[in-house]
């Protein structure tokens, strides 16, 4: 539920925080007061087009915030949807910034979101119903879910989701693979190509590293052949002297026949013996670096070069590494597979979405079922809650019809029913869907009455009205306070109103007062104790004079309210 509102800036609010209770609460005040300007506040939070026309006349931007607390399962539900979660305290701030140039900010917990968001969010938690906007009621998609959340019928729904998305999704592979036959051919004859240009090249994974490092080898033999040679005479074999092996095998020899003298020669001796082949692995490794074809280098590096060519040229059309060529080349074979094989898997999703058809059809046929017989139910109850608010003549009903599509069902995500809210306001007149109807007030009350009798099946627990009074005679109005009551036990419901009965009936009561400070004019909020509600009312009902009788009118009003 909105736990508070801080609203700054906007028009000739300066500066406003008010907190707000569950239950039914009713806003009044004089014509001019400001009234609007709040709705207009909540819509700017809400996700509403930004009018720079709201900024406070001097001001650079205006704000808008709100707290929403104690939200209930299946809002945090259809919130976490969206990526949003309460706080750690289960509430969810937004907030709203406009500027005088028309720019906006949205944020959700802190954290800046676009404006699209905001609007999704914002939708879940409020419900703004004026003269020009009656909310979901007038949202065609959400009848199905107002109608299964009634019947309980959601877990039925989410059973017939389940084969209506393996339905779809082998339908849409089955569509996939029958492509046109010549695409086909030309895609089996490009795929084929591909194959066999990569694996002609017996391609090995690092195998072009390898390749590189020989080739620099190569590009420098005569030098490095040199050093080899340098090394190799060095350390192992010296046809023009003595080589280190030479030298510490004497040592070796000398340190042995020293033992009997010096007892540490024979430790010192297996050192340099394990020492002189070591220098003799050293030796052959490095004469081994050398290409086994070093006798004729200038035509290995020619096949290297060649080699290194057609490495290049199939990175250059399949990858840029060998690694990405090899796996580009098992991606080509197992769609070659596949397209080979679609055929037989084309008939196998025929057989399977056949399958899927039929069990979707028959949930849905459930659904139908039990939806025909909720609805009538439903029509009745919303009937009687319209009759009560004093439109005798207007007749409600909930519409199930199968939809068709070239003879079959037309199956979507939430059945094959299209839900419809018809209303006729007047004798004769044929039902039509409940958004064409004509009077904003008719369509505010029936919502009210569509409320009253679904409000376990929205989990939207916020209801705010403007002016849904307006037009009506003080025995409706007295009707229709006594319903947002009623609705008020349930749900968090704010109404704003010039009607003494729908202001007497609520349990909160605010005034909104225009007042003139350092010379312009500023709108406040005041929570009214009972003699306040007392005073609100006769002014309401009194006008400029206000008589005792008048006085204790409004005061009976207040007790009848708490009596009912």
């Amino acid at each position: 539920m909105l736990s508070s509102i801080h609203i700054e800036n906007v028009a000739v609010i300066k500066r406003l925080d008010v907190d707000f209770e569950k239950g039914f609460s009713a806003l009044t005040g004089e014509t001019g007061a400001g009234k609007s300007i709040l709705i207009d506040s909540l819509g700017l939070l809400l996700g509403a087009k930004a009018e720079r026309e709201l900024v406070r006349t001097g001001e650079d931007s205006a704000t808008v915030s709100a707290v929403f607390c104690d939200i209930n399962e299946e809002c945090t539900k259809k919130l976490a949807e969206l990526g949003v979660n309460p706080d750690e305290e289960g509430c969810i701030f937004l907030q709203r910034t406009l500027t005088s140039e028309g720019r906006s900010k949205s944020k959700i917990n802190g954290a800046t979101y676009p404006l699209t968001q905001l609007r999704e969010v914002g939708a879940l938690l409020v419900n703004i119903h004026g003269q020009h906007d009656s909310g979901d009621i007038f949202d065609e998609k959400t009848y199905v879910y107002m109608l299964d959340s009634y019947a309980g019928l959601s877990g039925l729904r989410e059973k017939y989701r389940e084969e209506y998305r393996k339905m779809t999704a082998a339908k849409a592979e089955m569509e996939r693979l029958f492509c046109d036959e010549r695409e086909k051919e030309r895609r089996i004859e490009l795929l084929t190509y591909q194959i066999n240009d990569i694996e002609s090249a017996s391609l090995k994974p690092g195998e072009e590293e390898e390749l590189d490092s020989e080739k620099r080898v190569l590009k420098n033999f005569r030098q490095v052949s040199k050093q080899v040679s340098t090394v190799y005479r060095a350390l192992y074999k010296n046809d023009k002297g003595m080589s280190a092996s030479r030298l510490i095998d004497i040592a070796h020899d000398t340190l042995e026949n020293m033992s009997e003298f010096l007892p540490e020669s024979a430790e010192y001796a297996e050192r340099l013996y394990e020492i002189s082949f070591e220098l003799e692995h050293i030796a052959e490794n490095v004469l081994s670096a050398l290409p086994s074809e070093h006798s004729d280098p200038e035509r290995r590096l020619d096949e290297i070069e060649t080699r290194l060519d057609v490495i290049h040229k199939l990175k250059r059309k399949y990858g840029s590494t060998v690694e990405q060529v090899l796996e580009y080349l098992e991606k080509s074979k197992k769609e070659l597979d596949d397209i080979v094989a679609s055929d037989d898997r084309i008939k196998e999703l025929e057989k399977l979405t056949a399958q899927y058809k039929e069990s979707a059809k028959q949930l849905a046929d459930e659904l139908h079922e039990k939806r025909k017989n909720a609805a009538s139910e439903l029509s009745e109850k919303i009937g009687k809650e319209i009759h009560f608010l004093d439109m005798e003549k207007v007749k409600f009903s909930v519409e199930v019809d199968p939809v068709f599509q070239n003879g079959e069902p037309l199956f979507t995500a939430d059945g094959t029913d299209k839900i419809s809210f018809m209303v006729s306001t007047n004798p004769g007149e044929p039902p039509k869907v409940l958004a064409k109807i004509a009077s904003g007030g008719e369509a505010a009350r029936i919502l009210l009455a569509v409320k009253c009798v679904l409000t376990s099946a929205d989990s939207i627990e916020t209801l705010i009205f403007d002016e849904i009074d307006t037009g009506v005679s003080g025995k409706t109005s007295q009707k229709i306070g006594m319903k947002l009551r009623e609705l008020g036990k349930e749900l968090q419901i704010l109404s704003i109103t010039h009607s003494a009965q729908v202001a007497s009936s609520a349990q909160n009561h605010f005034k909104i007062i225009k007042n003139e400070v350092d010379g312009r004019s500023q709108t406040s909020l005041t929570l009214l104790d009972r003699q306040g509600r007392i005073d609100e009312l006769s002014r309401i009902m009194g006008g400029v004079n206000i008589s005792e009788k008048i006085k204790a009118s409004a005061s009976e009003m207040l007790e009848t309210a708490e009596k009912f």
